[in-house]
């Protein structure tokens, strides 16, 4: 192996620790560069500050969740390094971890930071080099390919350079799309960057007595010219301005794609997917035979969270206070189709910042999906979230992160003359 430069690996983001940590272990000579004061900070408030660090399906399961041509790149990736391998490591170091019913895995501790600290001691382990507050300016490159990176202001010379510097989602950890640039400064293709697992702002802007409301177990719709675009069961949390949770995140980024097309798109709840409509309306007529002179706001009641009631009885046009008994034929039908679906408002905005992670960036067809390596560039690799990824909430995209870091580590650490399959 040819250790007269390090490999150098940009991002100490969950990618770029796996793949110095790979590295390293193959006995490759590694510096990680990372511009914040400490490791992981995206890590650290992934899950609420608890970590989702993968998901415990299988992993062939957790490769369809993404989006076709996504699932087609990470097939090889998602082989060499599974959700098992990561929590082996974790487990070795003492990370205890359990497995929601939902498929989640999360530290038992409900830290964040047990997760990083172990990834920092696999990469101390191996001896790869860490560095701090090392803000990379540029990456370097001449007629040979990579020949190092800017740090600072000063140079540190290179052949292989690892990008793992993540997208453009909470800016404030340091993901400020700086790969973006470089990669497209070195000849590479951006896909355009759009917010994927965000939080939407409505119009008009929810009441306040709203703000904290959830919608449990719901199914939330994003409608436009009278179609579903997407939809997602789960839950909904109204914040002061618009909405958030699962389900929201989920239904993101088709809805900001949508909106790019200058088209109104409409958030609509169905608050009982488990009920057909016949189902409800004859549940309704029951309720009116037995206790008819209940008013129609306390039957909403049990079927709605107590803040939302008004605003579906007056887009069902029925009174608050009209006697079941009194309700027509149409008004139980009508009634019964707004609970089915129940709209809240147009989306006005999806910022891209506010994103768990970005759709969009380096296009997948220009990388190796069994290197990660540049196919435009000798001595490049790319992994993790700057690479044109984004799956669903629930661990994928960690996983995609760790996998890609891993393959993106073992490749780098090989001599310049293997030929990679």
């Amino acid at each position: 192996m040819n250790n007269s430069h390090p490999i150098l690996v940009i991002g100490g983001g969950a990618a770029g620790m796996i793949a110095a940590w790979r590295a390293a272990s193959l006995g490759a000579n590694v510096i990680l560069l990372e511009k914040n004061s400490k490791l992981g900070i995206k890590i650290l408030i992934s899950g609420g500050g608890k970590c989702n660090i993968t998901h415990g399906g299988d992993m062939e399961t957790l490769r369809q969740q993404f989006q076709s041509n996504e699932a087609r790149f990470l097939k090889y990736s998602f082989h060499e390094f599974t959700n098992a391998d990561i929590l082996y490591h974790l487990h070795d170091l003492g990370v205890e971890t359990y497995e929601h019913d939902n498929g989640k895995v999360f530290p038992v501790s409900h830290k964040a930071g047990d997760v990083v600290h172990a990834l920092r001691r696999m990469m101390e382990s191996v001896g790869a080099e860490i560095r701090l507050n090392a803000a990379v300016d540029e990456i370097l490159n001449d007629e040979n390919g990579i020949c190092g990176v800017k740090v600072n202001g000063e140079i540190l010379g290179s052949r292989k350079v690892i990008v793992a510097v993540g997208g453009s989602s909470y800016q404030k950890t340091g993901t400020t799309g700086d790969g973006y640039t470089w990669a497209q400064h070195l000849g590479h293709t951006i896909v355009p960057i759009r917010p994927a697992l965000a939080p939407i702002i409505l119009t008009p802007t929810p009441p306040a007595e709203w703000q904290g409301t959830p919608i449990r177990d719901c199914i939330l719709m994003a409608r436009s010219n009278n179609k579903t675009i997407s939809h997602w069961r789960g839950d909904v949390l109204f914040t002061h301005i618009g909405i958030s949770g699962p389900a929201t995140l989920e239904v993101s980024r088709e809805a900001f794609l949508e909106l790019e097309k200058g088209n109104l798109v409409t958030m609509c709840v169905d608050f009982l997917p488990e009920l057909s409509a016949e189902h409800i309306e004859q549940n309704i007529l029951g309720e009116t035979t037995v206790n008819g002179s209940r008013q129609s706001l306390t039957l909403v009641e049990q079927y709605v969270p107590q803040r939302l009631s008004l605003h579906v009885l007056r887009q069902a046009g029925i009174a608050e206070t009209k006697r079941l008994h009194h309700l027509t034929r149409l008004e139980r039908r009508s009634l019964t189709q707004t609970l089915k679906n129940c709209s809240f408002g147009n989306a006005k905005e999806i910022p891209l910042d506010r994103g768990e992670v970005t759709a969009g960036g380096v296009a997948l067809s220009e990388v190796e999906s069994t290197t990660m390596k540049s196919k435009l560039v000798n001595g490049l690799w790319f992994c993790g979230e700057i690479l044109d990824i984004a799956g669903p909430v629930g661990g994928y995209n960690l996983q995609a992160a760790f996998s890609t870091g891993y393959v993106a580590g073992e490749s780098a650490a090989q001599d310049f003359t293997e030929i990679k399959n």
